[in-house]
């Protein structure tokens, strides 16, 4: 072809071609690289597309709110439920006469209106046994009974005083009552939180008082009537502040579980004192035969 003799529109058209023809081959020759390249390169390119081109993307995120201090509420207030006051009446004996020709006697237990409360204790299982101190119903001329959380007061008998351990255990009246599971106390550690209750001066509302372990002490206690002889108790020491009415009340782990029974304050060292759970089973499991 004679370049010197083409016209102008033959030129463009020329120039049009030579165009379409190179667009085309390297658009053949970038297709066919991108296939033959490794896949590293393909991720790369990828990579790049993908925050070149910004996609509309909605995520939802589910929110988890765990409160501390809901939780050691909610545990607070369901132990409390198994929590007691334990009270002491004097029986009075009344006199009547069934008929003038013969006196007749009849002992009728007449509850004294003022029930003393003399201190604290907590159901163990669902159909009414109590465990508490046996220096608070150690007199057997008395009457007990047990004030439970809404407030109504039940007769209770002395099934099992443990004068070693300064257990005993009582059966209240009735069934279904909100009791404690007993924990292995074996495991308890020096710094552990525990949570000691017990009934206040007869309020329906118990005394609660968060500590933590801060020992354990031996006290000696002696063997029955031999002179001389004693054996030490493993005490769990402890910085909860519990007055005089919550002896015998339970000092629970962070689980609503009983791990000890309270039993001594002693003001002047800040320091409480409790007796560990797995020591009074035994009594608990010997009251139950008993049953």
């Amino acid at each position: 072809m004679d370049m010197e003799n083409l016209t102008k529109t033959q030129v463009v058209l020329l120039v049009l071609l030579v165009s379409f023809v190179t667009s085309l081959a390297t658009g053949i020759v970038t297709v066919t690289l991108v296939n033959q390249a490794p896949e590293i390169i393909t991720h790369t390119v990828s990579k790049v597309v993908e925050k070149a081109v910004p996609r509309d993307i909605q995520v939802k995120e589910k929110t988890v709110v765990f409160s501390n201090e809901e939780n050691l509420v909610n545990v607070i207030k369901k132990a409390s439920l198994a929590v007691v006051g334990v009270y002491g009446a004097v029986s009075s004996i009344k006199e009547t006469a069934t008929t003038t020709e013969t006196a007749t006697t009849t002992d009728e237990i007449v509850a004294d209106e003022n029930k003393t409360i003399i201190g604290s204790g907590f159901f163990v299982s669902e159909d009414g046994l109590v465990l508490t101190n046996r220096h608070l119903v150690e007199d057997e001329t008395m009457e007990y009974f047990v004030k439970i959380a809404d407030g109504k007061m039940i007769p209770a008998t002395v099934l099992l005083r443990d004068s070693f351990y300064d257990i005993a255990i009582l059966k209240a009246e009735g069934k279904k009552f909100d009791h404690l599971q007993m924990s292995d106390s074996s495991f308890i550690n020096v710094g552990q939180t525990v949570i000691s209750i017990g009934s206040t001066f007869g309020e329906t509302q118990n005394n609660v008082s968060i500590g933590f372990v801060s020992g354990f002490n031996n006290m000696a206690v002696a063997i029955g009537t031999i002179p001389g002889a004693k054996e030490e108790i493993r005490l769990i020491k402890s910085n909860t502040a519990i007055n005089e009415n919550n002896s015998g009340g339970p000092m629970i782990d962070l689980k609503g579980n009983a791990i000890g029974v309270n039993i001594v304050l002693v003001k002047e060292k800040s320091a409480s004192f409790a007796l560990p759970i797995n020591l009074a089973r035994k009594a608990v499991a010997n009251a139950v035969k008993k049953q």
